[in-house]
């Protein structure tokens, strides 16, 4: 792109500021060891609309998401091993195992804007180069904006992040092909979210949704947290490629 500075070029300054916004991104996602319940919400361009009940279980690098629906019962489970280097998905109705590769690891999950790599919590700032661009304006608000080039390029040929300029908090991720046009834009949500925490709870102020606008399709997806139990202590078990098929 006309313009950009590759990450070797950039002045050591820069190279650092870059790399702080970047690590606001990883920082700001919920990656918090215990349980964590949300909900997966398809919308598709024609308003029919599908819900999934979402439990992550995470122990350190390794972590378990389980997907309900109220019709089906658990449709499918992701074992996600090393931050997202490793990945197991284990369709309850087929009852087979299937292991992600590079590019399969960018398949959209269950149709809906999320790839399984979206739901792995793999970090951004060891998985891409940051560049520092100019702000951008948007309606009359100017943002902070980064370029993030993968290190090892499968699917995602580069991502855009948006800051807010004031307080850095992460508000947007623009994520580009391989042929690098953009189709799909995730946009980030702050929110009271119930959190429990050595036997108390509270509502802490943090990113509550991502919205998914896929735009190929003109479906949503959003992914609604709702509560965290950092009390919650995973068995080792839940972790083990060999229990993933058990029901």
């Amino acid at each position: 792109m006309t313009g950009e500075i590759s990450h070797a070029q950039a002045p050591p300054d820069k190279a650092r500021v870059a790399q702080e916004l970047v690590a606001r991104l990883d920082q700001a996602l919920l990656k918090a060891d215990g349980l964590v319940k949300a909900n997966l919400i398809l919308i598709k361009k024609t308003g029919d609309s599908w819900t999934w009940d979402l439990s992550i279980f995470r122990k350190g690098e390794d972590s378990l998401s389980l997907f309900e629906s109220k019709g089906r019962g658990l449709e499918y489970k992701i074992l996600f091993k090393e931050d997202g280097e490793l990945i197991f998905a284990f369709n309850a109705l087929s009852r087979k195992i299937f292991k992600k590769n590079d590019e399969e690891k960018y398949e959209n999950h269950l149709n809906t804007g999320f790839s399984f790599v979206d739901l792995a919590g793999t970090s951004y700032q060891a998985n891409y180069n940051p560049i520092v661009q100019s702000d951008l304006d948007i309606a009359g608000k100017k943002m902070k904006r980064v370029a993030l080039r993968p290190i090892v390029p499968y699917f995602y040929s580069k991502l855009i992040l948006l800051l807010e300029p004031d307080t850095l908090r992460p508000t947007r991720l623009d994520f580009h092909d391989k042929d690098g046009v953009l189709y799909k834009t995730m946009n980030i949500k702050y929110g009271p979210v119930k959190v429990k925490a050595k036997q108390k709870v509270s509502k802490e102020d943090i990113v509550s949704r991502l919205e998914m606008l896929d735009l190929n399709t003109g479906a949503i997806s959003v992914l609604e947290y709702t509560e965290v139990d950092r009390d919650v202590k995973p068995d080792p078990s839940l972790f083990e490629l060999d229990n993933l098929n058990r029901l």
